[in-house]
């Protein structure tokens, strides 16, 4: 990999980290939150790709069964 790739990558993470230690605790909690709303959206866009017929609530019921899969994964 170029070398000017990855110090790019590592000072963009430091970065991130260094965002995210002045961050209040509030602000965590929100961003926290995003991110996961986001990820939703990710899964139920791949749900929608593999079963495009599906209706939103049967995507919304297959996004529900993943949550549930990763949670007990998780454990």
């Amino acid at each position: 990999m170029d070398d000017r790739i990855v110090d790019d990558a590592r000072a963009a993470f430091r970065a991130k980290v260094r965002q995210a230690r002045a961050m209040s605790g509030e602000e965590k909690f929100r961003a926290g939150a995003e991110l996961f709303e986001e990820a939703c959206c990710w899964v139920e866009a791949g749900i929608a790709a593999r079963f495009p017929d599906a209706s939103p609530e049967e995507r919304a019921v297959r996004v529900e069964k993943q949550l549930a899969m990763a949670q007990r994964i998780g454990r």
